[in-house]
């Protein structure tokens, strides 16, 4: 979150240009977006959202950094997403194959404008000298088919023997695809990944 004063003073027209530019969490037309939701004309109601807004994304990257860093349990692989909701849309936990209980499945519905980070433990087996498989590959929609998008994601290691030993290559996948009447846009990159077993990684999603 860049540095910004509650008692900064507008100064001209472009008050909100030149509020705006102070936080870079959002690109310009997403936050120009998110200050005509709140309704509100009170410039410091409309600092108080947007540095709350600024606050939530910092917390989740800290959030996800210290999942990243921890150890993880024997025979596990630690899969993370960042969701992040630039729209004004709720979307529930819809089907999936993730066995999520009543609990997990409520945290994870995704909120207006929301921000949140997600953690998964998969198990993870690869006996010596087995050859490629799937660790996990699941899926799970969020909303339904009037406005919702799906995301499939997993993790498969190749294995390519060689004369001394074999090599291990991990092929991680992590798609988004909008699926109702009403399209959403959603992007998903790959934003953290370790490089040996068992080959943990992260993704962020973007709703828009």
């Amino acid at each position: 979150m860049n540095n910004f004063t509650e008692n900064t003073q507008p100064t001209s027209s472009s008050i909100y240009e030149n509020l705006l530019s102070q936080f870079n969490y959002a690109p310009l037309t997403i936050l120009y977006e998110y200050i005509k939701s709140l309704d509100t004309q009170d410039y410091t109601q409309v600092l108080k959202a947007l540095m709350e807004k600024a606050r939530q994304n910092d917390d989740v990257n800290r959030q996800l950094q210290t999942w990243e860093q921890e150890s993880v349990r024997p025979n596990r692989s630690r899969f993370l997403v960042k969701l992040i909701n630039h729209t004004e849309q709720a979307l529930e936990v819809g089907e999936n194959n993730l066995n999520l209980s009543a609990n997990e499945q409520a945290f994870m519905n995704i909120l207006p404008w929301d921000i949140q980070a997600l953690k998964f433990d998969f198990f993870y087996s690869r006996p010596l000298g087995s050859r490629s498989q799937d660790i996990f590959k699941r899926f799970i929609i969020f909303g339904d088919q009037a406005l919702g998008f799906r995301f499939d994601f997993g993790l498969r290691v190749n294995t390519s023997f060689g004369v001394i030993s074999p090599t291990l290559t991990p092929v991680r996948t992590n798609k988004v695809a909008s699926i109702g009447t009403t399209a959403i846009k959603c992007v998903t990159r790959i934003i953290h990944s370790s490089n040996e077993e068992p080959y943990g990684f992260t993704v962020e999603i973007t709703l828009s």
